[in-house]
């Protein structure tokens, strides 16, 4: 298991450090049922610093050169990746978070979202569960959704029993298909496309870059926090247990607003988006 987790490390550190907390749930899980002859986890003193690395905090934030891009991919990929993509950038949520979600957790008709605690990112029993707001533009992707009957699943390959795998060949699909964007763009200006890279970015730069227009667009850092479901720390997040709905659902309008302007801009406008080449 050391050797297989170190061989993903090579490609992708992410999905390594997922893949052993992954495979630690597991093997946990297995001993605690007590009939798979396990008495101790295979995966128990696995840690990922050592066997990874250190996990480093990102700071790449997509551009709205990149978001167009993005966005046109999203539009361009099938169900269920290019809505995944799509909600992703409207909602700031992570991936797993979407990617995984249930048709019972989402109410159309009221307009919200509400993913349970055990699906949520915390430490220590502190995880809630996360309200969304859904904005029009969300709740129009939803509703274009197919409904499966073998199961609960929003987003799946399977007819709804289980949820799709976001494996890293879906993510080069992406890469590859915001690259054919930018290098069109770049052929519009007169530019040589060949010329024209993408810089990496990962799955949760987008969640940052929705962060970040958050904070252009003025909305407060409580409700900021709020929409990232980020617990607040020391007493406050003991505490202050609002949930900031209509706050989140107004900082959301906002982003989505801004996010229109930019994947829908008047022509003159999108041959005027600025790509770095070199």
């Amino acid at each position: 298991m050391r050797d297989l987790i170190r061989a993903k490390a090579q490609t992708a550190k992410p999905q390594a450090r997922n893949l052993l907390g992954y495979a630690k749930r597991l093997f946990s899980w297995a001993v605690d049922q007590d009939c798979y002859g396990l008495e101790i986890s295979p995966a128990a003193a696995l840690k990922p610093s050592k066997i990874v690395g250190d996990k480093v905090s990102g700071d790449r934030i997509l551009n709205d050169t990149e978001l167009f891009a993005l966005w046109r991919a999203a539009m361009r990929m099938p169900y269920p990746i290019g809505p995944i993509y799509q909600i992703l950038t409207l909602a700031a949520l992570r991936l797993n978070e979407v990617a995984r979600a249930h048709w019972s957790e989402i109410d159309l008709g009221g307009k919200i979202w509400v993913i349970p605690k055990e699906r949520m990112k915390g430490k220590n029993g502190k995880a809630r569960a996360h309200v969304v707001p859904l904005t029009d533009e969300t709740l129009a992707i939803l509703k274009k959704l197919p409904r499966f009957d073998r199961g609960d699943f929003v987003f799946s390959t399977t007819l709804g029993a289980s949820p799709v795998w976001m494996s890293s060949k879906v993510k080069a699909r992406m890469d590859e298909n915001m690259l054919q964007t930018l290098r069109a763009l770049a052929r519009r200006r007169g530019e040589n496309p060949a010329k024209v890279t993408l810089a990496t970015w990962t799955n949760h730069d987008i969640r940052r870059s929705v962060r970040s227009n958050l904070s252009r667009l003025k909305v407060t850092e409580e409700t900021r926090e709020a929409v990232m479901a980020h617990v607040r720390p020391g007493i406050k997040g003991t505490y202050d247990l609002h949930t900031y709905v209509d706050e989140k659902r107004e900082a959301l309008e906002l982003w989505a607003a801004r996010l229109r302007s930019i994947v829908e801009p008047p022509p003159a406008n999108v041959v005027s988006l600025a790509v770095k080449t070199g």
